[in-house]
């Protein structure tokens, strides 16, 4: 398997990671919290008028008190208003103030901008709009972890192999933790499980003792990078549909 296709992999695992982690921190928000925003600033844009749960429902296929909740929280953290519908008090209608209007727009734009400064390294990239872009590799990580086809392996595992392999499938532990996404994937846990799991030996540097080097072995090398090939198809296979 090409070498590219790995760090192409690698590359749009870390974009993925990196991006939850910029919207939790910076603004309380979850994919699933912004992209509901996103919805919400669209049509309620678009059609100059409130937006009811019922039509959320009905335009995005939620379940009512999952998105009573997701509502809540860009309720508490002031993204959006709400209020009821004079003609119809039991109906609840969302809707932007204009301060509300301009503090989304600028998020968009600082989330724009953040995807592009983190994905210069992905080829191609520039002939999609990032954030639709974004949120396809999102949505094909989350159904390649749910499928079948990788259930031995986990994403983060995946990550810490890939990173193995294009460093000739050995490496320190030291190396693997300084390309190890800081406080999102935690590399010693993982190590242990791909130890017990029998993809990676632990042994200590010949040159310098103070140094655990990383191996894979060598039988379980053909099957990591036939599962990594398909995860990089799994994510061509969405960017292709946009």
């Amino acid at each position: 398997m090409h070498q590219q296709k790995i760090k192409s992999f690698l590359a749009h695992f870390v974009l993925d990671h990196i991006s939850i982690e910029y919207l939790r921190f910076s603004y309380y928000l979850t994919i699933e919290q912004f992209k509901l925003l996103q919805f919400i600033y669209q049509f309620t844009h678009h059609h100059s008028e409130g937006l009811s749960l019922n039509a959320i429902i009905f335009y995005k296929n939620y379940q009512k008190n999952h998105l009573l909740k997701l509502i809540t929280h860009l309720y508490d953290f002031n993204w959006i208003s709400k209020e009821r519908d004079p003609l119809d008090q039991r109906r609840l209608v969302i809707n932007l103030t204009q301060h509300q209007r301009e503090k989304v727009l600028q998020m968009f734009e600082d989330f724009k901008a953040f995807l592009e400064m983190k994905s210069k390294s992905i080829k191609h990239i520039h002939h999609f709009t990032i954030i639709p872009y974004y949120f396809t590799c999102h949505e094909q990580f989350e159904e390649i972890q749910k499928s079948a086809n990788f259930k031995h392996l986990s994403l983060e595992e995946l990550y810490i192999l890939g990173l193995l392999i294009i460093n000739n499938k050995q490496t320190t532990f030291k190396n693997i933790k300084a390309h190890s996404l800081k406080g999102i994937v935690t590399v010693s846990p993982i190590i242990k499980k791909l130890q017990l799991k029998g993809y990676v030996d632990k042994s200590r540097s010949k040159e310098d003792e103070r140094n655990i080097v990383l191996t894979i072995k060598e039988e379980k090398v053909p099957y990591i990078k036939s599962t990594i090939e398909e995860c990089y198809r799994c994510l061509e296979k969405g960017i292709e549909q946009l």
